[in-house]
């Protein structure tokens, strides 16, 4: 409910999440991006919609579609209650480095009132632990270039 509270409110709001299933409504934004993961480098694609005042965003890699409930039969973050997959550590370090260059490299112009690439004046809300990465990533792979 905080994204589109937010667009109602008259703020321009991006939500990011991992593309686990094919999503209707979203289409590819042709937008790609190489992201550093563990010793190797992965090329992620943004997928979009609109809806209700914000732009959703979402990250298309294998590493999130090979976990989709009901095509693998597993659930999302572990193969049952309790466990985690070995890889969610690369998975989220992906999606946290993806979601810091969405605002800068998507072109989206989906409202009357906004157009364009976000740029890099952007608060960042990391409401779970699948995006603790990103305040470290700014401070670390960010701040120190002056973005």
């Amino acid at each position: 409910g905080l994204p589109p509270a937010l667009a109602a409110r008259g703020h321009r709001v991006m939500t990011i999440s991992p593309r686990y299933d094919q999503y209707k409504d979203a289409w590819d934004t042709g937008v790609a991006v190489e992201v550093k993961v563990g010793d190797s480098i992965e090329i992620v694609r943004f997928f979009h919609c609109y809806k209700r005042g914000v732009d959703r965003v979402f990250v298309d890699h294998p590493m999130f579609l090979e976990k989709v409930w009901g095509k693998t039969g597993s659930k999302i973050y572990g193969p049952k209650a309790g466990l985690d997959y070995l890889d969610n550590e690369l998975r989220f370090s992906l999606l946290c480095q993806a979601a810091l260059e969405a605002p800068k490299v998507l072109n989206l112009n989906s409202s009357n009132y906004f157009s364009g690439p976000y740029g890099e004046d952007v608060l960042f809300i990391a409401n779970d632990w699948h995006t603790a990465l990103i305040p470290c990533y700014l401070k670390s792979m960010y701040q120190s270039r002056g973005i």
